[in-house]
């Protein structure tokens, strides 16, 4: 046989090629061609079967072909029968086969003769369970025995067999050697010497699982889990329990036949694989940033064209996994709520520059760092985060994405508003230029000296820069009416309180309409201390104003009404305070402006929408 297994097409096997078996597979099957008794190895989850000369007689016709073939397929009569045992032997049970003495011959002619078959469970390199030995054996023979033996030390199965007449178990070399035991204590080994090495955290529960199965006339088999501190080093490790019970015909307990084996590092793996998840939700449950999982099923296969990509995104794109951060980002209270929802929560698929982002982001290969997008969250407000992110891609098709993303809503909107600001700024300052141009070119052009040149330049200067603090004062966002009066009023504040008057609502004005107006007040109260009813003692001015609702503006009404001054006769030549304010105030105003030179006094009024 060794033979037909070194030349068998092995590849077309789940075993794969010769060279790829592991070492344990090897091992097995060197043991197995080596016994002159029947044996053979089921190996895999497909318990591919191999097997030796003496194994190939009782297979009769179906041998060679069953060589490689599925155990169940090979002896479909014997799984109908035993399948249910064999399951159990790949659950880490070893045990003896019924006899089988007399099993009628199959379809194919084959008989079992007179063996006993023993099966045993045999670990790989990873310390799983991939197959099991089974060795048949006459039942005087005792070679088979010495070759389970083997099979169950280099597996490092420990077995024992409990007496609960006499209260001492039988052990294995290997089962004395997972506690740390001499052998020689290995045929007088008691109860109570084995459950003082559990670990005391664990030996009320075995005590107690061990009771409850042994009162129990229907329960034929015990498997727990626990911890022991070694006998000869004190090392705590873990061992796995399967036993068989046996009674007697009342259902008694009368003895019992287990296995044992080490399951640290097993149970090191999980220890590690359990912490690792721990720090990682503790990280993840702490951070202030958003972090996030989308899966895709089916898988997205990233060679399709990108708008394809983009399709089947948005059809099979859904968030797994998430902080309570992110949800928040979205206006969503924890989690859970954004855990199931689709990609077009966040992006929806209607808005093209949603879908302009993750075309960028499959044009990178879904792996970015420091993109920005501007999304919805779940009450329809528009925010802007700034993402990382990095797709798990296998053989072309992206499984999970995987991203980081902070919400930079409030950043985008500080930016806008400080490019409005420039903005805003630039706007006004050429405006100022050009207002302070063409108030020195006016006052330079009607004034008949040079000092009144300067004198006039300076106040309608100093005028220009009273109105500017007023507006400052309000973030340049508006201006109260009263107070644009109350600034051009203020030089004169020391004349008697009844020659200055003034009167009216909050009015708010624009920073336009506010700048227009203190200009053109400026030249009524210097024309008014020059010439008008602020040049004697008797004098006054009133200054009105009243809010006329209309459609679609309210409109403003302002009066400018001097009496007491000298004798008043309209001017030959209209100079620049003239036309600053019945011209250009006019005109910034959108309204109208007149100046009538009455005998008793100037009245100016103003009639504007406060658009």
């Amino acid at each position: 046989m060794g033979e037909h297994i070194r030349v068998h097409d092995w590849e077309a096997t789940p075993l794969g090629s010769l060279q790829s078996w592991p070492q344990s597979l090897r091992t097995l099957v060197d043991l197995m061609l080596s016994s002159r008794h029947p044996a053979c190895v089921a190996w895999g989850a497909s318990l591919t079967l191999l097997y030796n000369d003496s194994f190939a007689s009782i297979l009769g016709l179906k041998h060679p072909a069953a060589l490689g073939m599925p155990y169940r397929d090979v002896w479909p009569e014997m799984w109908a029968r035993h399948g249910s045992f064999i399951d159990s032997v790949m659950k880490i049970e070893g045990r003896q086969a019924p006899g089988a003495t007399a099993v009628p011959e199959g379809p194919a002619g084959w008989t079992m003769g007179a063996f006993t078959f023993s099966m045993t469970p045999v670990r790989d390199e990873t310390g799983k369970v991939a197959g099991f030995y089974c060795s048949g054996t006459e039942k005087t023979g005792r070679e088979s025995e010495e070759r389970l033996r083997q099979v169950q030390e280099a597996a490092r199965i420990g077995s024992f067999e409990f007496d609960r007449i006499t209260g001492h178990a039988v052990a294995s070399p290997e089962y004395m050697e997972l506690y740390g035991l001499a052998e020689d204590r290995s045929k007088a080994f008691s109860y109570n010497a084995w459950i003082l090495l559990v670990h005391p955290e664990d030996r009320t529960r075995i005590e107690a699982e061990t009771r409850a199965a042994v009162a129990d006339p229907a329960r034929h088999q015990l498997d727990y889990e626990f911890r022991i501190f070694r006998a000869d080093t004190g090392e705590m490790r873990w061992i796995t329990a399967r036993t068989k019970l046996i009674r007697d015909a009342e259902g008694r307990f009368v003895r019992s036949l287990g296995a044992q084996w080490d399951i640290t590092a097993e149970k090191d793996t999980e220890s590690a694989l359990r912490e690792s998840e721990e720090r990682y939700r503790s990280f993840i449950t702490r951070s202030s940033e958003g972090i996030w999982l989308l899966e895709f099923n089916p898988p997205l296969d990233t060679r399709l064209p990108v708008e394809e990509q983009v399709e089947l995104a948005y059809r099979h794109g859904r968030f797994v996994d998430c902080n309570d951060a992110m949800a928040r980002m979205y206006g969503l209270a924890r989690a859970e709520d954004l855990i199931g929802r689709t990609l077009d929560f966040a992006l929806p698929s209607s808005d093209p520059e949603a879908r302009a982002y993750l075309t960028v982001i499959i044009n990178a290969g879904y792996s970015v760092t420091g993109a920005e997008s501007a999304e919805q969250d779940a009450a329809g407000n528009r925010k802007h985060f700034d993402n990382s992110m990095t797709g798990i891609v296998e053989d072309g098709q992206l499984k999970r994405l995987w991203g980081i993303q902070r919400d930079i809503t409030d950043r985008k909107k500080a930016d806008e508003q400080r490019t409005l600001l420039i903005n805003e700024l630039n706007h006004r300052v050429k405006n100022t230029l050009a207002t302070v141009q063409s108030i020195a070119s006016q006052t330079l052009r009607n004034a008949e000296t040079a000092s009144e040149a300067k004198e006039a330049l300076e106040m309608r200067l100093i005028a220009l820069a009273r109105a500017h603090d007023v507006l400052t004062k309000e973030n340049w966002e508006g201006a109260e009416l009263k107070d644009i009066v109350a600034q051009a009023l203020a030089p004169y504040a020391i004349l008697e309180e009844e020659r200055l008057a003034m009167a009216g609502p909050e009015v708010r004005l624009s920073p336009r309409i506010a700048l227009a107006l203190s200009m053109a007040l400026q030249e009524l109260t210097t024309n008014a201390v020059k010439y008008g009813a602020l040049s004697n003692a008797t004098g006054r001015v009133d200054i009105a104003w009243s809010v006329e609702p209309a459609e679609p503006w309210s409109r403003l009404h302002l009066r400018w009404q001097e009496s007491g001054g000298p004798h008043v006769q309209a001017p030959t030549r209209f100079g620049f305070g003239s036309r600053l304010i019945e011209r250009s105030l006019a005109r910034e105003l959108n309204g109208d402006v007149r100046i009538e030179f009455r005998p008793e006094g100037i009245l100016c009024t103003v009639d504007a929408p406060l658009s």
